[in-house]
Formats: C-alpha cells, structure tokens, sequence
C-alpha cells in the first residue's frame, strides 16, 4: 500500500515465483518514492528465509530482489522485511483474505525453468505413483515410491535388495543354466522368496526363534525398516551365499 493507492497479487504457497513476485514489486515501487524508510510486510516466511541466507544456487527472482536491494542501499533507502504468520486478530483481515482470493495476476514475468522443472517432477512422481499403486507384490513391501537407505556394506545392501524384489540365486539361476524351476519340497509349490520368508512350515521354528513370530508378512521383513535379524535368519537355513 503506498497512500491511498492498493496492489494485490494472488499468492500460491508452492510456487516459489509467486512468493517472491510481490516482494518484487514492491521494491519497485519503493525505488520510485522520494521517502527513505520502509518495512515490507510478508507471510511468506520461505522467501524471507531465502532471502536471509543467499547462495549461488537461489531462485532467479530471489537474486533480482537481492540486487535490487543492494541498489537501495547504495542510494540510502532503509528497508524492513517482516513475516506475519497470520491475519488473526488484525484489523481488516477480512478484507485481506479477500483481496488475495480475488487478486489478478497482473505481473507478467516468464516463468523460470526451476519452477517448472518442479512442477513437472511432482507430476512424473505423480504419475509414477498411480502406476506404482497398481503393483502387487512390491508394493506391499514399499508403498510409496522414493529413496531407501543405503546400507553401508555393499554386498548386504545388494542382497536386500534382491530379497525385496525377490530375484536371488537360489530363485532365478534356473532361468540363466536353461534349468527347471526349483521347487519347495515341502510345500510342493515353486520356491520363491514370499515361501522361504513367509510361507513354508518347514522354517517355522526358525521363524519364531529369529523374528519371535511365525506369522509375517514381507513388509514387516523387508521394509525401508528392515528386521535386523533377516540375514541371521538366512544364515541359519543356509541360504545367505544363495541370494
């Protein structure tokens, strides 16, 4: 607000353009005023952050408003920045909240490449989602798609690994030796990782002895958690060479 005349802008919480947009501007218009002492007002705390804190890495406009600020200063101007994490209990609230719901977006500024390069992340990431959903089997074991821990040996990371995906040696080397699929002999059903783990009576004891439950579930076994006594487990039924 300078005297009687008002702005307002329409602001998305996510968009880190749209935050830094009104700051902006305002320090446009401060640059025009004869007065030398201002404070911009904000609920923006990300951009008042940003701003306290510059790298070389930063958002394009949050580099604008620093450079124009450094011209500000050089000319004697005295500019405040003020967070308010709300509107409650201030007069004129109502009209506030109206105003940003009603706002034009009347800067027009192309949209830098870091925006959008997040948004269409969000949306692949989205969409790799809805796909991941549909999956069965590794989704039980990892619901949500993104990064894991990485153990810090290798060869024990490399073997969960093919635990959770349940490709191992012991399972899939038939299919590079041009072999018959191995069979459970106890269950009489294809050996897989979900029988070892899970299903065969035949390593309930070990089960109970190792995991104090007979019952599981490869989530419970195998998750970004994962149980710290699986490869003891393993061990004992000598399999851990063969996965």
């Amino acid at each position: 607000m300078f005297g009687a005349a008002q702005s307002q802008m329409a602001l998305a919480p996510v968009n880190p353009t749209i935050q830094f947009n009104p700051i902006l501007y305002a320090l446009q218009k401060i640059y025009l005023s004869t007065q030398r002492q201002f404070c911009i007002y904000t609920d923006s705390r990300n951009s008042v952050e940003t701003l306290c804190h510059p790298h070389f890495q930063m958002h394009p406009v949050a580099m604008e408003i620093l450079g124009l600020l450094q011209t500000l200063q050089h000319s004697s101007f005295c500019i405040l920045f003020c967070w308010i994490p709300s509107h409650v209990g201030i007069i004129g609230n109502g009209q506030a909240d109206h105003s940003v719901k009603t706002a034009a977006s009347f800067l027009h500024r192309e949209i830098p490449y870091c925006d959008v390069k997040k948004s269409v992340a969000k949306r692949i990431f989205s969409l790799w989602q809805e796909t991941w959903d549909m999956q069965v089997k590794l989704h039980s074991i990892k619901p949500f798609i993104g990064l894991w821990p990485v153990l810090p040996i290798r060869g024990t990371d490399v073997k969960l690994t093919r635990l959770r995906i349940g490709r191992t040696r012991v399972t899939h080397k038939h299919l590079l030796f041009g072999e018959r699929e191995p069979m459970c002999p106890t269950c009489n059903v294809e050996l897989t990782i979900y029988n070892i783990l899970i299903e065969c009576s035949n390593f309930n004891l070990h089960r109970i002895h190792f995991f104090n439950s007979s019952f599981l579930t490869l989530s419970e076994l195998l998750d970004e958690k994962h149980h710290p006594n699986i490869f003891y487990f393993l061990k004992a039924l000598r399999l851990l060479t063969c996965i």
